[in-house]
Order: C-alpha cells, then structure tokens, then sequence
C-alpha cells in the first residue's frame, strides 16, 4: 500500500482543492463525511471532476484512487486512522475538536502529520491545544488556506474551482507535501498576516461599501470606474499597512493585483451579505479592519476607505447582515465609547476621532 491521507470533510473544498493536491503528492485519499448519501457516491465511483472557470480540457482533473467512510463508522475510521502517513481536514474550524479526539485512543502504525486547512488562525495547533489531550506520534503543522470555491449543486461529485489556490505550510523539518505552483513554506505569522489584511481586509471593505450601494455580488463592484477606484484605493492602504508590518516582505504589488482579478471573477457568485457577516468578530480589535488602520493611523497613512467603510457603519442599517444588530449597539453610547471599549485605543483617542468622527 502507498501513502495514506485521511481527509475529513468531503464538501467542495474537500474534493475540489485539498484533494487534488493530495493525489498530485501520490497520497490515496480516505474522505471523512457525516453525509452518508456523499459517502455512498464516493464509493460508487472511481473518480469525479475538477475544473475551473475556464473550462478548457487542460484546467480539468480527475482525482482518482480515493474512498470514502461514515464519520460514525467508528471501527472503519480507527482502521484508517491507524494506517495513515498524514490527516487533514476541511470541516470548518468549529469541528475540529471532534477530529482531535477521534484520533486519542488510535494506536499509529506510522507517525502521521495533521494539518487544519481551515481558515482560522493557527488551525491545527490551536485545535489540538483545546482539546487538552496527548497523542503520540502526531507531529502538527499549521497552514494558511485560500482558494475560492463558488457555491454550486450538491447532485454531482464534480467541482467547479478558482484556477489560483495557495497553501503555505509553516517551515518545518518535516515536509509532508511537495513544494508546487500551489503549495509552499514559510513564516507563518507572516502568511497568515497578509492574508487576513490584505485578503480579508479587502474583501470586508467591499461588502460593506457594496451594500450600502445595494450591490449583491463582488464582482458587480468592477463594473464602473468609481467603485474600481474604490476597491484600489482599498487595496493599497492595506498593502500599505503590511509593508508597514513586515518591510521584508517579498512582492506585494502582485498578490494585491492577483486578488483585484479574482474577486472580479462573475463566475465565483460571491455574496456580500454572506462576507459581511459575523461583525463584532471581523471589526474586532486586532482583526482585518482594525489592525491595518491601527498602523497606517500610526503613520499618519490615507485611510480613506476606511473611513468611508466606518461612515457605512454609523449610518445604515444593515440588519440583513447576521449579526449587524447586536455589532450595531456598540455605537449606542457614541463613537468615543466604542474606542475605548471595543477597539481599546486608549492614549491613541485623539487620533482616532479627528480621523473616523
């Protein structure tokens, strides 16, 4: 027998990015679904399609040489379990506990990796440090995640995927995947830095200046020249701001272009309502909006789409957005208070309200 990858979670990201990666790494896949129907399908066939949005024959895969188990098939997962060079995960960061603990008592044949391909902060690390366990012979690696992945039918094991994909595993000496177009190594607070900044920083600030238009999708935001300015003018205060982070850095101007070209992408349907949800976690202090601004107010740097972003803030009511009512009450005892309280800027007061008042 060959490589063995456990992979929990067989949705789209599951089959349509982690996957394929694994196969070009020549691990034989085992996926990991509560749903019995996607298991059943999976061990129905012997592969199913990955394509992206340019549907040309050279951007379509088959991933191939997979199965697929129940996760409440206990004797069949600690089977797997036992046998596996590595384990991995896209289930969504609130299941990751339940993963932990299905691998306390396995008795490893080898000593397998386990990496969270989750889009949380130090996904794996952090999960195995909640779960208060010790499990001998799982080496842990952290990574950052990012690939788009647009919603689609739920009838075909077929996916439908972004062309650009990016996993950067943090620098270790244990290297269970090949360095690749999609897959490299490196500083992981970096990493993980840059793309909550510069990624999600920007995806934040467009859901919200989208809305407030009564846009929908993404990419309807570049379709006329003033909301493209926007999403540039957007774009560079926060690159602006990481390289106010990490002056080291390599080239920023290319990630900042790659991500202006996907999210124009029409094909991946990306919501607003559904990127501007949960408020009080990603207006947090120390989160994508308030960390940026933090350094470029510092610096004295243009925050101009900030403070448009923050107008948004005070003055609509966004009560479709989950959890926009309850983020809302913050401003009920006026904009000073949420400094003090929400964002904690204390000494740096004076600022903060001469430039977001």
């Amino acid at each position: 027998m060959g490589k063995l990858a456990v992979h929990f979670g067989a949705g789209n990201i599951g089959r349509g990015f982690i996957a394929p990666v694994l196969q070009d790494n020549g691990f034989e896949v085992t996926f990991v679904d509560v749903d019995s129907l996607l298991i059943s399908k999976l061990n129905s066939v012997n592969q199913y399609q990955v394509s992206n949005f340019l549907n040309s024959k050279e951007n379509t895969l088959f991933v191939e040489n997979f199965s697929g188990i129940e996760l409440d098939n206990l004797d069949d997962l600690e089977l797997a379990l036992s046998k596996a060079d590595l384990i991995t995960t896209s289930v969504g960061p609130n299941h990751l506990l339940s993963v932990i603990n299905s691998m306390v008592n396995i008795e490893f044949e080898k000593s397998p990796v386990f990496i969270a391909f989750e889009n949380k902060y130090r996904a794996s690390s952090t999960a195995y440090k909640e779960a208060k366990v010790e499990i001998d012979k799982l080496d842990i690696i952290d990574a950052v995640v990012d690939k788009i992945v647009p919603p689609q039918s739920t009838e075909s094991l077929d996916v439908t995927v972004e062309e650009f994909g990016s996993i950067v595993l943090e620098e270790q000496p244990i290297k269970p995947l090949k360095s690749s177009e999609v897959v490299s190594y490196g500083d992981y607070e970096k990493e993980f830095i840059k793309k909550l900044w510069i990624l999600n920083g920007l995806h934040l600030q467009l859901a919200y200046y989208g809305l407030a238009k009564n846009k929908r999708f993404m990419h309807e935001l570049f379709d006329d020249s003033k909301n493209i300015e926007f999403s540039k003018n957007a774009i560079d205060s926060l690159g602006e701001a990481y390289l106010l982070f990490d002056r080291a850095t390599g080239d920023v101007d290319n990630y900042k272009q790659t991500i202006l070209k996907r999210f124009s992408a029409p094909e991946v349907k990306d919501e607003l309502i559904r990127v501007a949800r949960n408020p009080l976690i990603k207006f947090n202090k120390s989160e994508r909006f308030h960390a940026p601004l933090d350094l470029l107010l510092k610096n004295s740097s243009n925050i101009e789409t900030f403070q448009s972003v923050f107008q948004i803030l005070l003055s609509e009511d966004l009560d479709d957005i989950d959890g926009f009512k309850e983020f809302k009450k913050l401003f009920q005892n006026g904009i000073e208070e949420f400094f003090t309280d929400f964002w904690n800027v204390d000494s740096d007061l004076e600022i903060y309200l001469s430039k977001l008042k």
